[in-house]
């Protein structure tokens, strides 16, 4: 499989956030990019869900607290590996009610059910630098096969940072009534969007080495 090509995650339209620190750098094939661990970059890294609203408009909702690990083979991207974690209760919506809402038992069950996830099965590339990215998402205790469409951005060595970075792109889409979401449908569409822009910093954190067990093994 060519070195360009690989998987991005989770679990939503999406900007790409850049720290007012950040260097720009040309871009480098992704060669500076060697197989190893890496984490969820959780200050760049955006997962965003919009559906049709009374067939009138598409709310934007954004996730706040996404984390996991990319287990990343340079020289054979079938053997990468993605396991992400999603706090129920990050969901915002820009209303404080609804973001109340949409964490108890009426939507997601935040209590019960804390995190959604998504894990890895196996990647399918159509081109240097996309593919589709086929994994199991679970949600409210159900798990269900879901594919994403990924583009991979860039890798390399940060100039500022000094470590190996990874950035992906990704879209993929669901049915909230398969995970007992289905209130208000069909006045409120059943299904939902997802955007992802993600990016991976080389090396584990103990948060996110949790979040990859989370999503990998249920704890």
């Amino acid at each position: 499989m060519n070195r360009k090509t690989f998987i991005a995650a989770t679990a939503a339209l999406v900007i790409v956030g850049c720290g007012q620190n950040d260097t720009p750098v040309t871009d480098s094939g992704g060669d500076g990019a060697p197989s190893g661990r890496y984490a969820v970059d959780r200050l760049h890294t955006y997962l965003s869900f919009s559906y049709l609203h009374q067939g009138l408009s598409y709310p934007l909702l954004r996730a706040t607290d996404v984390m996991g690990e990319l287990q990343f083979d340079s020289e054979d991207m079938s053997n990468s590996i993605i396991d992400v974690s999603v706090a129920a209760a990050s969901i915002r919506t820009n209303v404080e009610h609804f973001d109340k809402e949409l964490a108890s038992r009426k939507f997601f069950n935040a209590d019960k059910y804390p995190y959604m996830t998504f894990s890895t099965d196996h990647f399918e590339a159509t081109s240097d630098n996309e593919g589709v990215l086929h994994g199991n998402v679970t949600i409210k205790g159900i798990t269900k096969p879901l594919e994403l469409v990924v583009t991979f951005n860039d890798g390399f060595v940060h100039p500022v940072l000094e470590v190996p970075v990874l950035g992906f792109s990704a879209t993929g889409s669901l049915s909230r009534s398969d995970f007992g979401l289905d209130r208000f449908v069909p006045v409120v569409s059943d299904t939902v969007v997802l955007n992802i822009e993600v990016e991976f910093r080389h090396g584990s954190t103990d948060e996110s080495l949790a979040a990859a067990s989370i999503a990998r093994d249920g704890v």
